[in-house]
Formats: C-alpha cells, structure tokens, sequence
C-alpha cells in the first residue's frame, strides 16, 4: 500500500485534496502524528512534481488534527530548473487549519550524482548498536489514554549512551524514495528523550509544535530506528536532535521543539 493509499487521497474537484486519515495514526494527544502528516504532506507533493527527489520538509502543527476526515492544498512557491519548494495545508472537517508544512524537491538530473563522500557517515549520534534489538522494550500504553499509534507502529527503546533510539514499523510501502517512512520515525523519537530528561516526580506534557528533516539516502525498509537526544532545555522549550537510520544507513536528520506545557 503507498502512501497516498494509506491516506486514502482522492482529488477534490481540482481545488485540493480530501483525506480519511485512519484513527490508527492518532497518538497521545488526540489527533493525528505529526510525522504522518509530514509524511502525508511529500506523498501530496509528488503529485505535483512526480519527476523530483525530496530533500527536506518544515512543518508546523498549528492545531491538533482530530477529524479522520481531512483537506488539504497544494501552492508551488516556487520551481526552478534544479528546485521546487511546494507549500502543503491542512484543514479538519470544519475547514479549521490545522498544519502548514513546506517540502522541498530537487530535479535528479540537476545534481551531480558522481561524487560520493570517501568513508560511511557515521552521525552524530549513530550508527544503532548491534544489540540495539535485543535490549528495547515496546513503549508503555498510558493508563486511561487510547495512543492508537502504539499499535500501528509497534515503536520500541532503548538507550543509546546519551540519546534514545525508538524502533519504528512503518505502516505503508515504501515508494519512490521513501521520505515518507522516515517522517514518522523521526517524530515518533522525539518525546521519549525529552521525557527522560523531566523531573520523575510529575508528568510535564511537552508536544513538539514542529519538525524540520533533511533526506540523505533512500528508504526502502519498514523497519527503520530514529535516534534521538535532548539537545537543552531553557524557557519552557526543549530541543530535540534527531538520526533516522535504516540498518546502518543514515537516511535523514532533523530537529524539533517540544514545549514544556503549565497544564497537566
């Protein structure tokens, strides 16, 4: 099943596109993941360059998509010879906005695709350990909240020195190059090491308002691990440095923030 499949993205009438976006994607604070809705957003944006490779995403979650049926349009800011930046919106049911993410893609032929970096990029904080399987341990349910995502991903941790890496299962087939996969992965690690860095006498609600990727190699699996550390924690904000790896493979990068919420 592709991404748009998944989705269930169907035209509407050349003025946008209609979504039903399963309940199974919705995580703790009920609405839909912010990394499937990244991923949502590039598999839109191949429709309108099909030809071109992804290379990045900014998105921002301005409301909590909680309807399972959604909208969303497509305005190309621009496209050039070698780059298109596409801006991709959301809206619930009620047309409220909820997401606004800009997605970049670059022309193949425009890139010189000769010249490969001399030694394996190791990261920051990667590659995942060899025995990383066998010590993470599938994510707690939350007493009294329905995280439905839990049983779609299947995510797992376990530390990784100072960082934490969340093992994900990606939903859908990969296709084209695979960003899509590494959306999700990517958000889905960004709250276990914010958590681990809180005090451990009460739960501090910290939802990441945004997330910024780069794409470095395809993505082909569904298996894929994202590695995660809380960079700082200062006014209320903590930031969170992200590797999404595909075996030993380093296919994308990426920061988010997390607001530390008064309200629990």
């Amino acid at each position: 099943m592709t991404p748009l499949e998944y989705f269930n993205v169907s035209s509407n009438n050349n003025e946008g596109w209609n979504l039903r976006l399963p309940s199974q994607i919705h995580g703790a604070f009920g609405g839909v993941t912010g990394g499937a809705l990244a991923a949502a957003s590039i598999a839109l944006s191949r429709t309108v360059e099909p030809t071109r490779v992804v290379t990045g995403i900014d998105i921002h979650f301005l409301k909590g998509l909680a309807t399972t049926e959604a909208q969303a349009t497509i305005t190309t800011l621009t496209s050039g010879r070698s780059l298109s930046i596409l801006r991709v919106e959301f809206s619930d049911e009620s047309g409220i906005p909820t997401t606004e993410a800009r997605v970049a893609l670059v022309a193949p032929e425009a890139l010189r695709t000769d010249i490969e970096a001399t030694e394996r990029n190791q990261g920051l904080l990667g590659p995942p350990p060899t025995d990383l399987y066998d010590r993470a341990k599938p994510w707690r349910k939350p007493d009294g909240v329905e995280v439905p995502i839990i049983d779609t991903a299947r995510p797992q941790a376990a530390r990784v020195g100072a960082a934490i890496a969340t093992l994900v299962s990606v939903p859908w087939d990969s296709s084209d190059d695979g960003s899509e996969g590494a959306c999700l992965a990517a958000d889905l690690s960004v709250g276990p090491p914010v958590d681990a860095a809180l005090p451990k006498d009460r739960w501090v609600p910290h939802p990441n308002p945004d997330l910024s990727l780069r794409f470095l190699e395809q993505v082909t699996a569904n298996d894929l691990v994202a590695i995660g550390t809380c960079r700082e924690i200062s006014r209320g904000f903590a930031t969170v440095q992200t590797e999404v790896w595909q075996d030993q493979s380093l296919v994308a990068t990426g920061m988010s923030t997390s607001l530390l919420s008064a309200k629990s």
